[in-house]
């Protein structure tokens, strides 16, 4: 027997550019794969794509801004891609024919919501593009504007000099002396300045410390209520043992009672803030855009039906594609004048690339339902009773059962949200999430504790492995921390 070298034929995973197209619209947030589609419906004139009116929400359809079923409105969507098209024809040459503006553009329609949306409304200056634009005035913008009407022409420097070395808590970084020899002015004309500042929301703003946050807040809080009579000492004389929650020690060096103590220092954590920059506008929608936060809505509706709970997509239900290719061929007859066969090729080449897309998106669709659907059949009793029956699932399971590739699955959830039956919101990735069931334990223990006797992590961990639930005292700590609770000396 004659042996020779043989090659072995091996198996090679060869990543194509559609293979990772496919992947990255899978990834994609809703907000993510709305500009995405809008992206590719301007570029691409042989894509059709037909919006329909539903809640972004709860999937109910809309006849009106706002939604019947939830009551949320419907977001102003910016009339750019209109105004985009009409800049870029400028610049396109022989290709501007292939695509009629009424093709791959959209006249924009405006409905009267008192008409139940079937009646159009007059497009004038009510609907004004650039009044639909969020303000998103910033801190310094706003300090500014309102110290314009408290002080002098003259302080204007002053003023300016003050809100740009506000730290990012809303603190003064340097002393009115130094302003007063950069600007070359007298340090009283600083102090007034300042003193002026200090009076603007947010509460607290232009401090220098922590002690002179507080107490500007509580001199504020005392002209609408009567703060606890030793909430201002405590803050003047005592912050550090306060800070520490030393009541025994601060009782006895006031000679008061401790329940005194603890009445100010709770009076103190629940109304003031030590960081008045952070509560500015905090809640609001316009510092959100500023800060480049959208909204999150849900990208699976969980519904609880006659046979089970029912998996539904938005997207399903708000986006349905065309691709024509016929339309813009020109006949034999002029496709000498304008080069025909390149005009042939280029619409098919365009074709070809917006059925791929939307086969990408079909194909993102038809996964992510695959995935809720057995999540949610897996999870049926946390859906059902709660926080607590949470089962353990991993990412890996759901793919071995699903016959797909765990990167797969992980790209499928993340970044999605889900809406629960009972209305409440939760990230995709809870359902992978075993521990917020342990959560939910801890911190009902820690909400029933004794005010005298606080529980450690050692407690909370001994109390839970005679529940059944074995944990070691690290991961507790890890757990309560991951909650934001602090300590049993902290608290």
């Amino acid at each position: 027997m004659r042996l020779e070298p043989r090659p072995r034929p091996e198996q090679v995973l060869r990543v194509s550019a559609k293979l990772i197209t496919s992947s990255t619209i899978l990834h994609l947030s809703s907000d993510e794969l709305d500009r995405a589609i809008n992206q590719e419906q301007m570029e691409n004139p042989t894509l059709d794509v037909i919006e329909q009116r539903v809640c972004l929400y709860c999937g109910a359809p809309m006849y009106s801004s706002a939604c019947a079923n939830c009551g949320h409105s419907m977001p102003t969507t910016p009339l750019a891609p209109l105004s985009q098209a009409a800049s870029e024809s400028e610049t396109q040459s022989h290709d501007d024919y292939l695509a009629p503006q009424s093709q791959w553009s959209y006249q924009q329609t405006l409905y009267d919501s008192d008409n139940y949306g079937f009646a159009e409304a007059d497009n004038d200056d009510e609907y004004d593009p650039l009044s639909r634009i969020p303000n998103g005035e910033t801190l310094a913008e706003s300090l500014l504007q309102q110290l314009e009407a408290l002080v002098a022409p003259d302080d204007a420097l002053i003023a300016e000099q003050l809100v740009g070395n506000l730290n990012e808590r809303g603190y003064l970084e340097i002393s009115t002396q130094e302003i007063a020899d950069h600007l070359q002015v007298p340090v009283k004309r600083v102090d007034y300045v300042l003193l002026q500042l200090q009076t603007l929301e947010p509460l607290g703003i232009g401090a220098r410390n922590l002690r002179e946050c507080l107490l500007i807040q509580l001199g504020a809080l005392s002209e609408l209520e009567t703060p606890p009579p030793l909430s201002y000492i405590l803050v003047d004389r005592y912050l550090d043992l306060l800070g520490r929650n030393q009541f025994h020690e601060i009782a006895r060096q006031l000679k008061v009672t401790e329940e005194e103590i603890r009445q100010a220092s709770a009076y103190i954590r629940s109304k003031l803030h030590p960081f008045p920059a952070h509560t500015y506008r905090d809640d609001t929608y316009y510092s959100s855009i500023s800060n480049g936060i959208t909204y999150i809505r849900p990208d699976v509706i969980i519904r609880k039906g006659n046979a089970g709970f029912e998996v539904e997509l938005i997207e399903e239900k708000r986006y349905h594609f065309q691709v024509e290719i016929s339309y813009a061929i020109p006949t034999e007859q002029q496709q000498p004048e304008f080069g025909g066969h390149e005009v042939q090729r280029y619409i098919h080449q365009h074709g070809d690339r917006a059925r791929f897309f939307v086969d990408c998106i079909h194909r993102r669709w038809r996964t992510l339902k695959r995935v809720a659907e057995l999540v949610v059949d897996y999870q049926r009793e946390f859906l059902e009773k709660g926080i607590r029956y949470l089962r353990p699932l991993t990412r890996a399971e759901v793919a071995a059962r699903l016959s797909l590739d765990e990167g797969t699955v992980s790209r499928a959830t993340a970044n999605k949200y889900a809406l629960l039956p009972n209305g409440r919101l939760i990230p995709f990735s809870d359902f992978f999430d075993s521990s917020l069931g342990i959560k939910d334990i801890i911190r009902e223990l820690i909400q029933n504790e004794e005010p005298r006797h606080r529980l450690s992590d050692e407690d909370l961990a001994r109390l839970l492995t005679m529940q059944g639930t074995p944990l070691a005292r690290r991961t507790v700590t890890k757990y309560r921390e991951e909650m934001g609770i602090g300590s049993s000396r902290e608290r």
